[in-house]
């Protein structure tokens, strides 16, 4: 690829190639943490449109070739862009396609109620979630987007952004985090998503332990610094490659603290897909004398 070509590569394609996923996202960009130096909360922010980046831990900032000095230590620019073409595996002859920024819905005007919605509270026990775990911890959301107004289960992030879910949509308002649910005890649960919490709730797995739910395993470094204080990590992740990828790199953190709990539902994508095939199996042994042969 010629110096022209490089110069687009979009910065948050080349920091994916790298291993660094954003940890959040305002209106203008996405936030890192620094690639080249460590820091306790993220300081690095890429401008997707622009195509530019700032450290306002240390004030550099440039495009994808100033980047690459600050990582590699090389001040010529041609050893720049080698280390870049080296770092994004990229060929003469294969053009590089980038990956387009999409950029998020913008919420307005939102509103937080009792999840008392017959349509949600439906959603919720169609996914075999009871109304009183439903309402103990979620909320109902109404918002605006591009002139139109909607509604949706809402479930809180440490940030105070909402997981939003409903027949129709699943999303989030930003910011996005992790949820912790402390109860002062010294084994945490680790979920990907909220809709597996509450199904772990329903199945009663919990048992009082503290709570992580993820909300998206993209998060998953943002769950590092709480779990590090527990003694046992009970891991309810989902049975996919994502899944089995958060638990190893949980398990090269925490080592033996680190236990399994996937083989409750080994036969599912998820514990709430589990928690459906039960309901449904209770509700056809029920039925049955009610079926025609």
């Amino acid at each position: 690829m010629n110096i022209d070509a490089i110069r687009q590569i979009p910065l948050v394609d080349f920091l994916n190639h790298l291993g660094y996923q954003p940890t959040g996202r305002d209106s203008k960009g996405l936030w890192f943490y620094a690639p080249y130096r460590s820091e306790r909360k993220p300081s690095f922010h890429v401008n997707p449109r622009k195509n530019v980046w700032f450290d306002f831990g240390t004030g550099a900032g440039g495009d994808i070739f100033t980047l690459a000095g600050e990582m590699s230590g090389e001040t010529d620019f041609l050893r720049q862009a080698d280390f870049i073409a080296v770092k994004m595996q990229l060929q003469v002859e294969k053009p590089y396609k980038p990956t387009p920024f999409i950029e998020e819905p913008t919420f307005a005007n939102v509103e937080i109620s009792g999840l008392e919605a017959p349509a949600l509270l439906k959603y919720l026990a169609d996914r075999g979630i009871p109304q009183d775990i439903a309402r103990r911890y979620c909320v109902k959301v109404d918002y605006d987007m591009k002139g139109k107004h909607y509604y949706a289960i809402g479930f809180r992030n440490n940030a105070e952004g909402y997981e939003l879910r409903n027949p129709f949509f699943k999303g989030s308002s930003p910011p996005k985090h992790i949820t912790q649910i402390a109860n002062g005890n010294a084994r945490c649960s680790v979920y990907e998503g909220f809709i597996d919490f509450l199904s772990a709730e329903t199945l009663g797995f919990n048992d009082g332990t503290d709570s992580i739910v993820l909300n998206s395993v993209a998060n998953l470094g943002k769950a590092m610094q709480p779990l590090a204080d527990y003694s046992l990590i009970l891991c309810y992740l989902d049975n996919d490659v994502a899944g089995r990828a958060a638990l190893a790199r949980l398990q090269r953190e925490f080592g033996d603290k680190v236990m399994d709990k996937s083989a409750l539902y080994p036969n599912h994508k998820d514990l709430n897909e589990y928690l459906v095939s039960t309901t449904n199996l209770h509700t056809t042994k029920s039925n049955k004398p009610r079926l025609k042969l």
